[in-house]
């Protein structure tokens, strides 16, 4: 059994244009535990009590973006792409180089900003020796570079450590490229979950379901995609259809 945090890390609190920052994918600072959940000893005594009970721990890494007003924009201007928003999100380009609703978009090919996320992430590893990262945002960062994190991390790790990808994307095809592409142990299976929801809640056929799970042939093995019915990003499967899921 594993735990999947949300982001721990210190984090934008207050709304921004009407939205609200308890989701934590506002990273402020990515070396240091958000107050409001306690601190850095609490997180490394729950992987203890979890492994103690032969549970994991995975943690959400955020690589690909910090908030807005982040101190990190304005101690380290270079670290980031041009404040360009995506205006065509079919366009590879874009999703890799621009900015994810206004979030300050890191430049992972930069070799200091890759030198950075590595050191944060594999601090964590080293101080509270957590079992997975969860990356959030696979499609806005270049493949090869969570490709090498992940590498990196494997490792580093003084236990069995594995990447989870979350790659936004109902085309089989293009997950499967995209999983072999980041050299993710797992990713989300978001194919299954948009058929599921067409199938269950709006009365698509369930021949529906049926071609997305033919297409699991594309993978190198299917027992690695993770199924879920919904999570932060999506909407709520009892708020699909009918509502009566």
């Amino acid at each position: 059994e594993t735990v999947w945090l949300s982001p721990v890390f210190a984090m934008r609190t207050e709304k921004f244009i009407g939205h609200g920052a308890f989701h934590g994918y506002w990273v402020q600072d990515l070396n240091r535990v958000e107050p409001r959940f306690g601190d850095e000893a609490k997180l490394r005594e729950l992987a203890e009590a979890l492994h103690a009970r032969g549970m994991k721990l995975v943690l959400d890494m955020v690589w690909n973006h910090v908030s807005f007003d982040s101190p990190l924009v304005e101690a380290q201007p270079g670290y980031f792409h041009p404040q360009l928003p995506i205006e065509d999100w079919n366009d590879p380009e874009q999703l890799v180089n621009r900015e994810v609703h206004g979030l300050r978009d890191l430049a992972q090919e930069n070799p200091e900003v890759h030198a950075w996320l590595e050191q944060m992430s594999l601090g964590w590893i080293d101080r509270v020796q957590p079992d997975g990262y969860r990356i959030d945002a696979v499609r806005h960062m270049p493949l090869d570079f969570q490709a090498e994190m992940g590498r990196s991390m494997r490792e580093h790790s003084p236990r069995p450590f594995f990447t989870l990808g979350e790659i936004f994307d109902g085309d089989p095809v293009r997950l499967a490229e995209s999983w072999e592409g980041g050299g993710f142990d797992s990713v989300f299976d978001f194919p299954l979950r948009y058929a599921m929801i067409d199938t269950f809640c709006n009365e698509r056929p369930v021949g529906r379901l049926g071609a997305v799970l033919s297409a699991d042939r594309v993978y190198e093995d299917a027992n690695g995609l993770v199924t879920f019915l919904d999570n932060h990003d999506v909407s709520r499967v009892m708020s699909e259809g009918d509502g009566e899921a």
